[in-house]
């Protein structure tokens, strides 16, 4: 897997707690290895083709996009109500 970072991902990720974005960081270091790993608990959105989310923890999700076979953009990283708010408000 190769994934792009977009200005918005890095923004997310600035603002977290180290800690977390610590694992942030191991899930995309896991997903570009290892994209079926369970942990990873790798989802497609429903309501949007072409995008995907990843767990970082418990309650951190990354949102992914499809951009190419085995090519992803990396969208934002949150909350689950940050994600699907931000990304997929109707």
């Amino acid at each position: 897997m190769r994934i792009t970072p977009s200005g918005a991902f890095r923004r997310d990720l600035r603002r977290l707690d180290r800690s977390v974005a610590e694992d942030v960081i191991q899930a995309l270091e896991l997903f570009c290895s290892d994209h079926k790993a369970k942990a990873l608990n790798f989802e497609t959105v429903r309501s949007r083709k072409g995008y995907f989310t990843i767990r970082a923890n418990y309650s951190v999700r990354i949102l992914l996009r499809l951009t190419a076979p085995s090519e992803f953009d990396v969208v934002a990283v949150g909350n689950h109500d940050y994600i699907y708010a931000s990304y997929f408000r109707k």
